[in-house]
């Protein structure tokens, strides 16, 4: 019998050929809704928390954070939407849904508490950044996919750029943060914009025998990420910095996740300008650093 021939004996035989293997995937009843929705309306669904009230685009039937919580009510929400982030895909691969170089986006619909990713057509690589106003583009023929959205397009209508909060505006307490891991290569890139090639940044087995043990960050590199904060989110754009007092309390190793966090602690009404506390700490929220800043806000939008 064929069970009991082995490779070496003379009457065994392979024969070589291709096996079909077809597979279907099936969205679910959600899922279909959404595509149906495409496919046949053109229109956008997405779905809405019944605890959270947050909106949902792709939709899924329960909420991400409320475990049990259902996610039943339809909500249409319009083919516009802002740009998150995004990726330029370069290498060629027989999967992908067009030819490289091409722009693979995030995108926040308006109305929506998520972002669905898809892609950008319209612009250059090179011109592509975050904040960018975007339109859906649906595509001529149906394939009762998320591709019945061909692609998102620039919309024409950017908004201008919004200085931030002005001095009236601001208020006690206030607050705004930016989080960003730091890896072996930021520092690396702030050693070559500094100068700073100290090799307690840079050498490894020189570092193993300093009292932190290991390689850290420059100190003023998770330092440097306040200026998001002051710059594009509060007060935000139009700022200018005009005094800054930091004191570190503990270094910050390759890997530590940085949150800057500024909170108007003062207003000083005759310059109109506002003191802000100003705290670093990591992932495991030990403190890295705080001090103040001193900032000129942004005169009021007319």
């Amino acid at each position: 019998m064929a069970s009991n021939l082995t490779a070496s004996e003379k009457d065994a035989f392979v024969i070589e050929g291709k096996l079909a293997l077809p597979y279907q995937y099936l969205c679910g009843r959600t899922g279909s809704q959404f595509i149906i929705a495409l496919r046949d309306q053109k229109k956008i669904l997405g779905v809405r928390c019944e605890q959270c009230k947050k909106v949902f685009v792709p939709p899924r039937s329960a909420c991400e954070q409320h475990i049990g919580a259902r996610c039943n009510e339809w909500v249409e929400l319009p083919g516009t939407g802002t740009v998150t982030g995004f990726t330029v895909v370069r290498y060629e691969e027989p999967y992908q849904p067009c030819k490289p170089p091409y722009v693979l986006a995030l995108i926040k619909l308006d109305g929506a508490d998520n972002a669905l990713t898809h892609l950008v057509s319209g612009v250059a690589p090179r011109d592509m950044r975050v904040g960018l106003k975007v339109k859906a583009v649906f595509a001529k023929e149906t394939t009762s996919t998320i591709r019945d959205i061909d692609h998102f397009a620039i919309d024409s209508q950017q908004p201008e750029y919004q200085l931030g909060t002005s001095y009236d505006e601001l208020e006690i307490g206030m607050s705004a943060s930016f989080t960003k891991t730091v890896s072996e290569t930021d520092v690396y890139l702030f050693a070559g914009i500094s100068g700073d090639f100290n090799p307690l940044h840079m050498n490894h087995e020189f570092a193993k025998n300093t009292p932190f043990g290991a390689r850290i960050a420059h100190g003023a590199l998770p330092y440097c990420l306040i200026a998001p904060v002051l710059g594009m989110k509060l007060p935000g754009l139009g700022t200018m910095a005009l005094e800054m007092n930091v004191r570190f309390k503990a270094p910050t190793y390759f890997g530590d996740t940085i949150t800057a966090k500024a909170t108007v602690c003062e207003k000083l009404p005759d310059k109109r300008w506002v003191r802000m506390a100003c705290e670093w700490t990591n992932q495991k929220g030990t403190v890295v650093a705080h001090g103040s800043i001193l900032v000129a806000p942004p005169p009021k939008q007319l």
